[in-house]
């Protein structure tokens, strides 16, 4: 009876825990908590996306929780490892796959606006600076 006890209290803090973690690493000031992303985000925090979107929004998916969190999980470990071993810690590129999300999350937010535009061109080469400088 004590063991299923502490089992339970070990699972309910073990889900407090992640729920904190989750609630944390969504916000835009994790992502900003890395010095190199300093410019990133002082450009989106003063862009008009800034007072809406969140870097959660727009740089991963949004179809379910699991691709969600399966996707930021894999690039936090490969931005963590990037930072700690790579000697270009400054250079913030985004991948091609990163590029596809954040194309389809514009085109899911903006979906009436861009309901009769090229598709196969990228917001950003028309909309430059409008959320990054890049």
């Amino acid at each position: 009876m004590k063991l299923s006890i502490l089992y339970g209290l070990t699972f309910v803090l073990f889900i407090l825990v992640a729920k904190g973690a989750w609630t944390y690493t969504n916000k835009s000031e994790f992502c900003a908590s890395c010095h190199t992303m300093n410019k990133e985000y002082r450009n989106w925090s003063h862009s008009s996306h800034g007072r809406w979107a969140g870097c959660s929004d727009c740089h991963l998916p949004q179809t379910n929780i699991m691709t969600k969190f399966a996707l930021k999980t894999r690039v936090g470990i490969h931005d963590t490892i990037a930072y700690l071993f790579s000697g270009d810690q400054l250079r913030i590129r985004i991948s091609n796959h990163g590029e596809n999300t954040a194309m389809k999350n514009c085109i899911r937010c903006h979906e009436v606006l861009v309901s009769k535009i090229n598709k196969n061109r990228k917001c950003w080469e028309c909309h430059r600076g409008s959320f990054h400088e890049y």
